[in-house]
């Protein structure tokens, strides 16, 4: 048996330094060891919403009153208001790994207000206005043939509508029929080409932004006049709520989700006699809605989409009204923490 040494060397980390102390005869109680202490280099934090607004290449055709979807990186931007005239078959697209425009299949008619949205690897265009009204055409373009093909149409004509993408399925939301303003929510399907009913929404209106932010639909403001009203749905529940309301009144602005965040952009008074910079950021766990950062130029009648960090918005109407248009693409681009 190996003889008990009359020392003992003992090792303690304290707040990461290593020291050596000398132990007293092994018959003595062993010394007690300081408590360990840690330190933990605090995480970079910023407030949501912080970046920069740039410029990006200006569309081939200035435009306002337009659908905008997103199918993978690249931007669809259809139809809407060219030179102060309605309706036009515009379908431009951005590829933001290039940033490069290109012209792509014109749409089969001439629509302004149309809804866009991409699902199942196409792009949808629904309702909108035509040269009589609104309509009930649904079209779908396919990137691998570059052509549009009807599709089964609205139960309802429809412009001016909110429109999402939702597990799969398009949600088609209020907006005008040829009557006025509707509460109507049409659901197509887009794997069996059929639509069928949702809840209503509790407040008729058009020219509203919409976003999907925790797997609910938001839809806010809108007309007639410009509403502040916030209505979020529940496709478990198949039930609507309300929400924080805008800190004002808004018509024709943009939605989109941002940063883990609903944003509303820009957008018209009721009167169309002005048009504002504003960007309001919804926070949906605190139920409350603060100023974002402000666009470099005031738009309404304006779409916007999400890549990553960075949002886009292209074109729109630089003054209330349709008699304006911008080819200008406002990009905004999250500042990552540092």
């Amino acid at each position: 048996m190996r003889p008990v040494p009359a020392a003992r060397l003992v090792l303690v980390v304290i707040s990461g330094l290593l020291l050596t102390a000398c132990g007293g005869s092994s018959s003595a109680p062993p010394p007690t060891a300081p408590a360990v202490v840690t330190t933990q280099t605090p995480t970079p934090s910023r407030t949501p919403g912080t970046g920069t607004w740039t410029d990006g290449a200006a569309l081939p055709t200035a435009v306002s009153e337009v659908g905008v979807a997103l199918l993978d990186t690249r931007i669809h931007v259809l139809g809407g208001y060219v030179n102060g005239h309605p309706a036009s078959r515009t379908h431009v697209v951005y590829d933001t790994a290039t940033a490069r425009w290109t012209t792509a299949a014109p749409l089969p008619v001439a629509l302004d207000h149309v809804a866009a949205i991409a699902v199942a690897g196409a792009v949808y265009a629904i309702g909108g206005y035509d040269a009589s009204g609104a309509t009930t055409g649904v079209y779908r373009w396919d990137p691998a043939t570059d052509r549009w093909t009807a599709k089964t149409p609205l139960p309802d004509a429809r412009a001016a509508a909110a429109v999402v993408a939702l597990d799969g399925r398009i949600h088609l939301i209020g907006g005008r029929d040829r009557h006025g303003d509707v509460t109507r929510h049409d659901v197509y399907d887009p794997t069996t080409d059929t639509w069928s009913t949702a809840a209503a929404m509790p407040t008729a209106r058009d020219h509203t932004a919409s976003a999907v932010l925790g797997g609910k639909v938001h839809v806010v403001g809108g007309r007639p006049g410009s509403l502040a009203v916030h209505e979020v749905y529940d496709p478990v529940t198949d039930s609507w709520t309300s929400a924080a309301p805008l800190p004002a009144g808004r018509n024709s602005c943009a939605g989109v989700t941002l940063d883990g965040a609903l944003w509303v952009i820009g957008g018209e008074d009721p009167g169309e006699t002005r048009v504002y910079p504003q960007t309001w950021i919804f926070d949906p766990v605190r139920n409350s809605w603060r100023d974002g950062p402000a666009l470099p130029l005031a738009v309404q009648g304006v779409g916007a989409v999400a890549v990553g960090g960075t949002l886009y918005l292209p074109g729109g109407g630089p003054v209330a009204g349709g008699n304006r248009q911008t080819s200008r693409l406002q990009i905004f681009m999250i500042q990552t923490a540092t």
